[in-house]
């Protein structure tokens, strides 16, 4: 019996069980399964499954270095260039 018929098999004799009313053990006894593993079946559909939850991960940062005039060289976090380029931009046309 495959995974999956094997769980099909057991969540239609739970919903029966729960629409009868019997007792687990008698209800296995009449439609003559192992309460043992009917109890087993019970208890894992009871199981909330485990739900895949987002893992945030570092984000590795990449550095660039700029070589400016007069020997200047600065490294920084690729993600500071859009803030940081205006800015020597407009400091070396000033000292242009």
């Amino acid at each position: 019996m495959a995974t999956q018929s094997k769980s099909d098999f057991w969540q239609q004799h739970i919903g029966a069980w729960k629409n009868s009313d019997l007792s687990q053990a008698a209800y296995c006894q009449q439609h003559k399964l192992k309460l043992s593993t009917f109890t087993y079946w019970r208890n894992k559909q009871n199981k909330p499954r485990p739900k895949l939850m987002p893992v945030p991960m570092p984000v590795l940062e990449t550095s660039v270095e700029l070589a400016l005039p007069g020997g200047i060289q600065m490294q920084l976090p690729a993600s500071a260039l859009e803030q940081t380029l205006p800015l020597l931009w407009r400091l070396l046309r000033e000292q242009g």
